[in-house]
């Protein structure tokens, strides 16, 4: 009999052979050399390291600050439209990212995504933080599969790296505004400025603001809208050809009316279960057997449950950075020191219509993170490269929440509360390590390995129950305190089938740490952990005007942590969140990306991502059985297509225009432990621009078009409720470049 693990593996070292000998014959029939003017070569960081995209031996995918613009991708979830694989959604303000059916869905203090996100090397630990505007990027690069290794806990989907434009010695500036329907306004701006022979500043600020997507429905209250501001300030100083010191403080301050779902009955058809006593009618928390209906996209995006009127419902976050980055070479050694300090101050307070009642959800406090890192890398050009490092962690978290409905009885009105006041601690540490080795001219042997440490305390005396006087904690209190350790290891092998042409295949692993849930009794839950087998290619052929790269993989995925909501008892106080290590599961797929440069002005873009990935054995209830079934948001296959086409004018002036389409199939959205499934539809969303810029790049105006189908999609659920994608909109951009 076949070992299925083997058996997939086989698989794709055999897809990877195939792949390798197609583009071998279609290497040698191409000289490397010939035609110029072809596709630029992207440096990349993904690895600590700078370093071509085309020779980095790991899946991922790089937008730069140009394809950005062609694209008018402004926030997170827009990102996902063009990368294969990755599903980003959000649910109450806060970013839910997937990377090939991975994900975190605990959107608590006490949560930890599985995509670690980071912004310049710093790393974004809380969710709400996350959600902020995209301004003023060089590139953003998005790296698939476990990144255990060089980037440590937390990162078991994979990791998003946002790098910024830094200062430069030339004097210049940029002005830009966008308007477009729902009263949508942005404005951009950017200054940088020179300082001497040795610093430079560079200064730029972003505002996002429109109305709500929404119908209100019976509702009078402001629903979910967007209002913010961010401000970025670099300062450079570069002192010798190797020494240099960056110093960044960054704000951004999210706002706008708070989150509002819709309910489930928008989509879907079928029995309401989960509804307590007292409920009004017509709402529940789930549907049993769920039927999709398309009533219309007027119907799927009406708030159509009554939220509470009186809720005075907001959201003013504020996200403020301080980063320091110092780089100087020491002999043959680059040394490299990074301080990053993340501080999130909450204050939203969001609508729903949860477990068949109206409940605001007010979340209050702050969160204070301070990160170090310390690397060595290698800088001489002999068969040994290596990059060694450590790295500590600290957050402090302070969090108060309140979950408020009212109840029509027959005996009258009441309110429930369900108050929170957690204080939490999250530590970690870490030694690593990674070597390449080349064993002959155009062979290379990677070996990692690191070590992690975390520590996890956290005490609430309310935890769902007010405390009854005198006492000063509830019957459902907590005090946690629990360690983890984790050793993630990676074995890689590249070799060079051309100068332009390469293939690879590696072994890794990945861990996100373990943790605790909000009550007394819900107990502690272990670490998830991930091995991947992968195999890959990547080539440039043509001159350099077809750039390809694929790759196929293979995950043993244990310990899966997966979050739900559920009531213990028909009293809405029973009603809470918690964590739990699910069975194990199996993620197979194969994954490729390519662009072509078309004549001398035009570009095409694609990307193809197949995936199967399932429950091995995994029984949510003594009842209930999902073993076999597919994880959620992972859709069986997704593809993307993209053009950009430049006209040169007789004046000089140019023309550019874009055109992009991504295809999905059917994904899941469920709740395991009630044993229901939401299922999304298929879908096609597609973009559109066309800009014009003068002769002398001084200005340049677009009109653009976003999701031209008007597709409504399901992003994210909360008992009774979902979350949705943005609609379509349009409107014209215009910049001043001085």
């Amino acid at each position: 009999m076949k070992h299925p693990k083997l058996s997939s593996i086989t698989h794709a070292l055999c897809a990877a052979g195939c792949l390798s000998g197609a583009t071998l014959a279609m290497a040698q029939a191409t000289d490397p050399n010939q035609g110029s003017g072809g596709i630029a070569e992207v440096i990349i960081t993904a690895q600590k390291v700078a370093q071509p995209a085309s020779k980095t031996p790991l899946a991922l995918s790089v937008m730069s600050g140009e394809d950005l613009k062609n694209a008018g991708t402004n926030d997170p979830r827009a990102l996902a439209e063009t990368l294969p694989n990755v599903e980003i959604a959000q649910e109450s303000g806060m970013l839910q990212v997937s990377i090939r059916g991975v994900t975190s869905l605990d959107m608590t203090e006490k949560g930890d995504p599985s995509a670690a996100f980071h912004v310049d090397g710093a790393y974004i630990p809380r969710y709400e933080a996350q959600a902020a505007a995209f301004f003023d990027l060089d590139r953003i690069e998005v790296l698939r599969g476990p990144q255990g290794t060089l980037y440590g806990r937390n990162a078991t989907a994979g990791a998003i790296n946002l790098i910024t434009n830094k200062p430069t010695s030339k004097l210049e500036g940029k002005v830009g505004v966008e308007l477009g329907n729902y009263s949508t306004r942005r404005v951009d701006a950017m200054l940088n400025v020179p300082i001497g022979d040795n610093w430079a500043m560079r200064a730029a600020v972003n505002t996002n603001k429109h109305d709500t997507y929404y119908n209100a429905g019976p509702n009078t209250i402001e629903l979910e809208s967007q209002d913010d501001k961010s401000a970025r300030l670099h300062l450079l100083g570069n002192f010798g050809k190797d020494t240099s010191l960056l110093l960044t403080a960054e704000k951004n301050r999210i706002g706008g009316g708070a989150s509002s779902p819709v309910p489930i009955t928008n989509f879907f058809t079928g029995e309401l279960v989960g509804t307590l006593p007292f409920s009004p009618a017509g709402t529940g928390n789930h549907i049993k057997d769920p039927v999709y209906v398309d009533l219309g996209k007027d119907v799927q995006r009406t708030a159509a449950w009554a939220f509470k009127q009186d809720a005075g419902s907001h959201r003013d976050n504020e996200a403020t950075s301080l980063r320091g980055e110092f780089k100087t070479r020491l002999g043959a050694v680059d040394l490299t020191y990074q301080l990053a300090r993340m501080r999130l101050k909450l204050d939203q307070l969001n609508n729903g219509v949860y477990f068949g009642f109206p409940f605001t959800t007010l979340n209050r406090g702050d969160s204070d993170a301070v990160s170090h890192e310390l690397r060595l890398n290698s800088t001489g050009t002999g068969p040994l490269r290596w990059v060694a490092g450590v790295y500590t962690f600290d957050e402090d978290i302070f969090r108060e929440a309140a979950y408020t409905t009212y109840v029509t009885a027959p005996f009258g009105q009441f309110n429930i509360v369900l108050p929170f006041r957690a204080t939490l601690n999250n530590k970690s540490t870490a030694a690593f390590g990674q070597a390449t080795y080349a064993l002959r001219d155009d062979t290379r042997l990677t070996l990692g390995v690191r070590r992690t440490r975390d520590r996890k305390s956290g005490d609430d005396p309310l935890s769902g129950e007010a405390a009854v006087a005198p006492a000063t904690r509830s019957s459902k209190a907590y005090t946690e305190d629990v360690r983890f350790n984790n050793t993630s290891w990676k074995i890689g092998l590249d070799h060079d089938l051309r100068s332009n042409v390469m293939v690879y295949g590696s072994i890794s692993t990945g861990y996100k740490a373990g943790g605790f849930n909000a009550e007394r009794d819900t107990g502690v839950y272990r670490p998830e952990t991930l091995k991947a087998y992968e195999a890959g290619i990547k080539g440039r052929f043509f001159g350099n005007m077809l750039q390809v790269s694929g790759n196929v993989f293979h995950y043993a995925y244990e310990d899966q942590q997966l979050t739900t909501t559920t009531c213990r008892t028909n009293d809405p106080a029973s009603c809470h969140s918690f964590t739990a290590n699910a069975a194990n599961s199996e993620v197979d797929g194969a994954e490729l990306e390519g662009k072509v440069k078309v004549l001398e002005d035009g570009m095409l873009r694609a990307s193809l991502a197949f995936t199967d990935a399932k429950f091995k054995n995994y029984h949510p209830t003594a009842t209930i059985d999902f073993s076999g079934q597919k994880l959620d948001r992972a859709p069986t296959s997704t593809i993307s297509l993209g053009y950009t086409h430049h006209f040169t004018l007789g004046n000089g002036g140019e023309i550019t225009a874009t055109a992009g389409t991504r295809h999905s199939t059917s994904y899941y959205i469920s709740d395991p432990v009630e044993g229901i499934r939401y299922r999304q539809p298929s879908y096609w969303k597609s973009d559109a621009s066309v800009g014009y810029a003068n002769p002398d790049g001084r200005w340049n105006v677009q009109l653009f078009v976003k999701n031209i189908e008007d597709t409504v999609k399901i992003e994210s659920r909360v008992p009774g409720s979902f979350f949705l994608n943005d609609p379509r909109t349009y409107g014209v951009r215009a910049a001043y470049n001085f």
